[in-house]
């Protein structure tokens, strides 16, 4: 029987074409898709260390651009690391524009801020077959390199220690503008006792519950215990160096009697200590107690506006201790590394700082004593005793109101670089 069969001849080469088609597809899927995507990590990463590069720029020249990058130093070091990564802004494979600050994004037009994007031209491999020219890939990187305010009233570094904050007496301390830190995991790391009353608007407290009261003490304000410890913000901050100011005088600088007396910034050695009468106009600057400390007890007046003192302590008597009876007017730096701080303790000493207004206090700017305790008191009603207060314990008490006002303006400034977008 004769049947008839239709000619196949070609069929199995249309179908291995068609099949190689796709299979050429799914490579450059695969192929190109990788490339992209490792490209992709490469140039996130470079643009990442190159705005983090210039917000470091930012935050050294910060005190005297104010987050402006004046000399173009910052925009330089952005495309020295985008290059340093293999993104050296030929215009051919890659490009590398820097913004500061920023002109798009959450944080354009904001100061301290810079933006760096960089584009690579990726050559095609198997996906010609779909397209021609190269594949575009973008990546984009915002980072923030200024000083910053850090909005505590109070912050008590010591990590354990029951009662590292500690209210006592019958005064009452008003927090304004900012809130209370106690890193210390104790149950009564906070402890207020007697009559005294503590007021913020907000307490962060590591322990838990974290706080103690007794008598008729009370915490006014929202608590919130088991919070992570706050590190330090001032780590990172040089003290001055000694040998940068002036020697002003080489003994104890010992001020009494009835008389007006003006100081100059610079090394006191053996200290300053002030007694009697005597009318002390500090002139700006710095003030670095070498040995001694520092005390004002006298019933003068104490003016320093634009002073920071700082102490450093060879045994445990050179204190500062701030007790006068008269008119204290003392306003932090306004410019430079130290702007803010109104008083400083050399981190590793464990002195006591001790400040009492009697009604004519006005004390503005941080206090910090790291490893130190802090021990203030009002007997007044209109003491501001600091706008800030960064050490390892303290003990408030008296039997006035006193506050801590703060205002960012009068406070130190921390160390903030990072990324933001």
């Amino acid at each position: 029987m004769k049947t008839n069969k239709q000619s196949r001849q070609g069929t199995v080469s249309v179908i291995v074409a068609i099949c190689l088609t796709a299979l050429i597809g799914i490579a450059a899927f695969a192929l190109d898709g990788g490339l992209i995507q490792h490209n992709r990590r490469t140039t996130q990463a470079a643009a990442d260390a190159a705005a983090l590069a210039a917000a470091n720029d930012l935050y050294v020249n910060f005190p005297t651009y104010s987050g402006l990058d004046g000399p173009g130093t910052a925009l330089a070091k952005a495309k020295a690391i985008a290059a340093a990564n293999g993104f050296d802004n030929d215009g051919i494979t890659n490009k590398v524009t820097v913004n500061i600050p920023p002109i798009t994004g959450l944080h354009a037009g904001l100061v301290g801020h810079a933006e760096v994007n960089i584009e690579f031209y990726q050559e095609r491999a198997f996906s010609a077959v779909w397209g021609s020219g190269k594949i575009l890939v973008a990546s984009r990187a915002v980072a923030v390199g200024k000083w910053s305010p850090f909005r505590n009233g109070i912050l008590v570094l010591d990590p354990s220690s029951p009662a590292a904050l500690n209210t006592n007496g019958n005064g009452v301390m008003t927090v304004t503008n900012a809130d209370i830190i106690v890193n210390s995991n104790a149950v009564d790391g906070a402890v207020a006792t007697g009559g005294g009353s503590l007021n913020a608007p907000k307490f962060f407290l590591t322990g838990n519950p974290g706080y103690s009261t007794s008598g008729s003490g009370t915490f006014n304000g929202s608590i919130y215990n088991s919070q992570p410890p706050t590190p330090d913000p001032l780590a990172y901050l040089d003290p001055p160096n000694p040998s940068t100011l002036t020697t002003r005088s080489n003994n104890p600088t010992n001020l009494a009697g009835n008389r007006t007396v003006y100081l100059s910034p610079g090394v006191y050695r053996g200290g300053i200590h002030v007694s009697g009468q005597v009318n002390v106009v500090m002139l700006p600057g710095i003030y670095y107690m070498d040995e001694g400390g520092f005390s004002f007890t006298g019933q003068g007046s104490l003016n320093a506006v634009g002073v920071m003192v700082y102490t450093n302590p060879r045994s445990t008597s050179d204190v500062i201790n701030v007790n006068g009876l008269g008119t204290i007017n003392w306003w932090p730096m306004q410019t430079g590394p130290y702007r803010g701080i109104g008083l400083w303790q050399e981190r590793s000493s464990t002195n006591t700082i001790t400040l009492t207004g009697n009604g004519t206090s006005q004390i503005y700017g941080t206090l910090y004593a790291k490893k130190g305790m802090l021990t203030v008191s009002g007997n007044g009603t209109q003491d501001i005793l600091g706008s800030q207060y960064i050490s390892n314990k303290v003990n408030l008490g008296g039997n006035g109101n006193f506050n801590i006002n703060w205002i960012a303006d009068q406070t130190a400034r921390a160390r903030l670089i990072r990324l933001v977008e």
